[in-house]
């Protein structure tokens, strides 16, 4: 059991998990969202992607002009990049081009406003860990409060893109599956908004898909069960691409990294509700259960520049920018441990661990909505780093950090998150 707010050194390790609780029937409470009883479907880990059990398995574009080159993808008319302390900010001088890590970089970059630590310039800037230059500019998000639902209307995009995802798959068998996109209704709005990459738990989806994913009590069904989560981030206005697939860490590539292909694709079709408006050097990736193992291997692409995980994790061999790791206290599944040895084994950029001492595998989802503790953190997280909320760097940075002293939580972070 983690305690109090403390720093950690090197370490290492790896986990997975089912996407369930033993013998879990509730969908409400801390009572879990368990796919499956005792001796259901495991998944394995150790990094890998295989599901194994008792049973059978159930369970940036670049520049307007860009040109691809050993290393990195060059994009002009980019702004500059570089990297602060958490996160990302532009240069104030000039027009000099920048390098984000990862190899990425911009010519004929624009000056932007440093905002500061964990923060980024208003019309977005190459990322840390080589976030491409968008080709959306747009006006710099204000604050808001992750505890509450967003100011923005939002709406989903069905069943759109391309087929992809591992087969069998446990719920939809060898019928591959397309994406859900969800977002604010109006993307033409002034605003660029950046794009966070979701992968499901073991034999769920975002929402239900009847007629084969549902949430049943009576037949310990649980698929469909991320709606509030994945609305409160689209109403702060994320544009959050949703894989149908539900075994989220098998194929190559990812489904999700398929998703995230195909919806910057999109950004430069000029018939697409998402040209321009989407900041595409700043993208998130964020996944439960086995969604989060699928999560820590997507990690390795270098577009994705801020990471969370609730509940799983996997070895990750390569980060390019801040990492949030959540556990259950009372999870049987996927033990705290494992997800603190990963955790550990990050020394290289900001990372944080969280402890929700009353949750179980699934029990994080119906903690009072948008005031539970995982779902704010979530939103606060990327909040601060894909859109440069630097008021909201109050929950997480410092020695005296909210989430420090949230008696629902207890939370350990490293020395790049001290400050």
């Amino acid at each position: 059991m983690l305690a109090g707010c403390s720093s950690s050194g090197s370490g290492g390790g790896n986990t997975g998990g089912t996407h369930g609780s033993s013998g879990g029937t509730s969908a409400s409470g801390s009572g879990g969202t368990g796919l499956s009883g005792s001796g259901g479907t495991g998944i394995s880990s150790s990094g890998g992607a295989g599901v194994s059990g008792s049973g059978d398995p159930s369970g940036g574009t670049g520049g307007a002009a860009g040109s691809t080159v050993s290393g990195g993808t060059t994009g002009r008319g980019g702004e500059a990049g570089g990297m602060a302390t958490g996160g990302q900010h532009a240069g104030t001088g000039g027009g000099s081009a920048g390098a984000g890590v990862g190899g990425q970089t911009a010519a004929g970059g624009q000056a932007g406003q440093s905002s500061g630590s964990g923060g980024r310039p208003a019309g977005g800037a190459a990322g840390v860990g080589g976030g491409s230059a968008s080709n959306c500019s747009g006006k710099a998000w204000p604050t808001a409060d992750p505890t509450v639902a967003g100011p923005f209307a939002i709406t989903a995009d069905k069943n759109v893109g391309p087929l992809a995802g591992y087969t069998p798959d446990p719920i939809y068998g060898d019928t591959q599956q397309r994406f859900n996109v969800y977002r604010p209704k109006d993307l033409a709005d002034g605003y660029c908004h950046p794009v966070l990459v979701w992968a499901n738990g073991h034999g769920d989806n975002p929402e239900q898909n009847p007629p084969l994913c549902v949430v049943d009590s009576g037949a310990n069904k649980w698929c469909g069960t991320y709606p509030v989560l994945i609305n409160q981030l689209a109403s702060h206005g994320f544009v959050v691409v949703a894989s149908l697939s539900s075994t989220t860490s098998r194929g190559e590539p990812l489904p999700t990294i398929v998703g995230l292909n195909w919806l910057l694709e999109q950004a430069e079709v000029s018939t697409s509700p998402y040209y321009h408006h989407l900041d595409t050097a700043h993208i998130g990736a964020l996944g439960h259960s086995e969604g989060g193992m699928s999560t820590s291997k997507a990690a390795a692409d270098p577009r994705i520049v801020a990471i969370g995980t609730v509940s799983g994790t996997a070895t990750i061999t390569s980060l390019h920018g801040p990492a949030l790791f959540i556990c259950g206290g009372k999870d049987t599944v996927v033990s705290c441990d494992s997800v603190a040895a990963t955790y550990k084994a990050v020394t290289d950029q900001p990372a944080m661990l969280m402890n929700n001492l009353s949750a179980d595998h699934g029990g994080w989802e119906y903690q009072n909505g948008a005031k539970g503790p995982d779902i704010f953190a979530l939103t606060a997280w990327f909040r601060v780093h894909l859109m440069g909320d630097t008021a909201n760097r109050k929950y997480f940075y410092g020695t005296g950090c909210t989430l420090c002293t949230d008696s629902r939580v207890t939370v350990e972070k490293n020395s790049l998150m001290t400050q």
